[in-house]
């Protein structure tokens, strides 16, 4: 009798090996979009070493404000496109279409170019670069257990925090290097650049897969194949949760993305610290605010039931104290400024990663993750692309430490929207295997 209760041994043999093989090809997946995505960061954060013919601090500014606006609106149409692509044709090959075409254009940019064309080509630069993210979010919507999304993505969220970082190093390396001349050094950040993302996409593509079916495996989350995708854009558009997040994403990411390009101008400028002490200050954003995505997926999960709402509330609640004090705190020396950007850099890239990508992607079913992404990603780069002309307004009329106001408004309405849903969990969903299972 208890021969006939007991399962058969082959079933459980097999099954232990489903389940091995779905642990190695989910881990796999994420090591490939770490090294994608960190890949990415090489040809975005050497906008500063573009070429410009600047003769002064103000016009270098003013040119450099061009290049980040001209940059995001590509990175706009590259959310919406790419969004719409990694629905239609799978995050794998709209990934590497994104990197090939950003690699290209900066390669194109070591060139003596006029001004216009180098402000076209960041455009395209910022095209390419705008597939990336929603590429990220389709694959790890099929290959990520959702309940496994909150933690899996803060940890994979290190890619662009350390790449970030890399990439600064090496431009700022190249470009300052006492042996080579200055030219010279401009050039080659933005050639060495243009290669090493030409090597992570490479790598991306070769190591991932669209489908679990495409590796041999049952489905891990539930999701049809690529053909029998028919959802359209209006179901994506008119989910009112996606428009309360892409909101929210317009306030959070004007204030990411304004901390990430012009935190070192601004220590050079307003703090007089030296170049490399700039990059080792403002580097301390990315870097220690990984700890704030982190911090956010665990309590989410692991306190709040899979609450989202009320940590990214929170967080930017505290920001926007932390951003008012930040002019007192700046007057006490670069130790503090470091404590103020670090407690600053995790208290945004905690809601930052918890709500565009796994709120986003417990919104939607699996099938519009693509297009859900870059509608959010799409919306909230808008208010990347106003910031450069907000940041210079503000140098020019009120000083420096006037941005810091502007992060204030930002965070507080930010939250505020967040505060709104501040009861709401994510939908059930069926999930197949342990969350352990892709960490270890």
């Amino acid at each position: 009798m208890a021969a006939l209760e007991s399962p058969p041994k082959v079933e459980v043999e097999k099954s232990e090996i489903e389940m091995d093989r779905r642990s190695y090809w989910s881990a796999r997946i994420f090591v490939a979009a770490w090294v994608g995505y960190a890949g990415f960061y090489f040809c975005r954060k050497n906008i500063a070493w573009t070429p410009l013919p600047a003769t002064s601090k103000h016009a270098w500014l003013g040119g450099f404000a061009d290049l980040l606006m001209f940059f995001s609106l590509g990175y706009v149409l590259g959310q919406i496109i790419g969004g719409w692509a990694s629905d239609r044709f799978g995050g794998r090959r709209t990934l590497l279409c994104g990197g090939l075409l950003s690699l290209t254009v900066t390669a194109f940019l070591a060139l003596s170019l006029p001004i216009s064309v180098v402000m076209m080509l960041q455009v395209l630069n910022g095209l390419g670069q705008g597939f990336g993210w929603p590429a990220i979010n389709k694959l790890f919507s099929i290959w990520l257990p959702r309940h496994s999304l909150a933690i899996g993505m803060a940890w994979w969220s290190s890619s662009y925090a350390l790449g970030s970082f890399l990439a600064t190093a090496l431009a700022t390396a190249l470009s300052t290097a006492d042996s080579i001349p200055i030219q010279t050094g401009l050039r080659l950040s933005i050639l060495v650049p243009s290669g090493v993302l030409l090597v992570t996409t490479c790598f991306f593509f070769w190591r991932s897969r669209d489908l679990p079916s495409d590796a041999g495996i049952e489905p891990i989350n539930s999701n049809p194949p690529l053909a029998a995708r028919t959802s359209s854009w209006k179901s994506v558009l008119y989910n009112s949760e996606l428009q309360l997040l892409a909101t929210m994403y317009f306030f959070l990411k004007l204030t990411r993305y304004s901390l990430l390009f012009w935190l070192p101008v601004y220590l050079i400028e307003s703090q007089h610290a030296t170049g490399r002490s700039a990059l080792k200050l403002s580097s301390l954003f990315e870097l220690v605010g990984f700890v704030g995505a982190l911090l956010a997926a665990y309590i989410s999960d692991r306190l709040l039931d899979g609450r989202r709402y009320p940590v990214g509330a929170t967080m930017l609640f505290l920001a926007a104290f932390v951003f008012l004090l930040h002019p007192i705190i700046s007057t006490a020396g670069p130790v503090a400024v470091g404590i103020s950007i670090s407690v600053i850099g995790i208290l945004i890239f905690g809601p930052d990663v918890l709500i565009s990508s796994t709120a986003v992607l417990e919104a939607v079913p699996p099938e519009q993750a693509g297009r859900a992404s870059g509608y959010v990603n799409g919306v909230g780069s808008l208010g990347q692309m106003l910031s450069p002309l907000l940041i210079s307004l503000c140098i020019r009329w009120f000083g420096w430490n006037s941005i810091f106001n502007l992060f204030v408004v930002c965070s507080l309405i930010a939250a505020a929207l967040l505060a709104k849903r501040w009861n709401s969990k994510p939908a059930s969903t069926e999930t197949s295997f342990t969350q352990g299972a892709l960490l270890s």
